[in-house]
């Protein structure tokens, strides 16, 4: 790959494109690897997890650290949808919210990432999903509460 870097290097030194290091980051993406090899010859800061495009991508390919992140962005939007609760709002509309403002967190680009999800990773996705259902159910069964206001499991999507 260093041949590649280097070639693209000149490339943009030619063309007055300048590698930015400070927004410009490397990983090297071994999901078997321990230690990954020796980085390349260039400036730019190297990296085991990384944001791109709202996706927490990790040298290893694990979706830990992506799914904290969901997990955590879709629970203070629930800590509103409870006060919405408290404040009187309606059950439709609480749904409505919900699938408005939290499901999207849950979901967003689930094609890239969710088919590699262990069973404790979905569980802990649908687990929020199971929260949110709660507040605006109550006690009834969650399976009976997301068919009777149709809401499809995360795990189906």
């Amino acid at each position: 790959m260093q041949p590649d870097v280097a070639a693209v290097t000149v490339w943009s030194k030619l063309n007055f494109m300048n590698i930015n290091c400070k927004k410009s980051k490397e990983m090297i993406i071994c999901p078997l690897c321990k230690e990954p090899e020796s980085p390349l010859s260039i400036t730019c800061e190297c990296v085991t997890v990384f944001t791109l495009l709202g996706i927490m991508v990790k040298s290893s390919l694990k979706w830990d650290d992506h799914i904290d992140y969901i997990t955590t962005r879709a629970a203070k939007r629930l800590q509103f949808q409870q006060k919405l609760k408290r404040a009187g709002l309606l059950v439709d509309d609480l749904v409505h919210y919900y699938e408005v403002v939290v499901r999207p967190v849950l979901k967003y680009a689930c094609p890239v990432w969710h088919y590699s999800l262990t069973e404790q990773q979905t569980k802990t996705v649908e687990d929020v999903q199971r929260r949110a259902v709660q507040i605006f159910a109550g006690n009834i069964p969650y399976s009976d509460a997301c068919e009777s206001m149709r809401i499809s499991s995360l795990a189906d999507r």
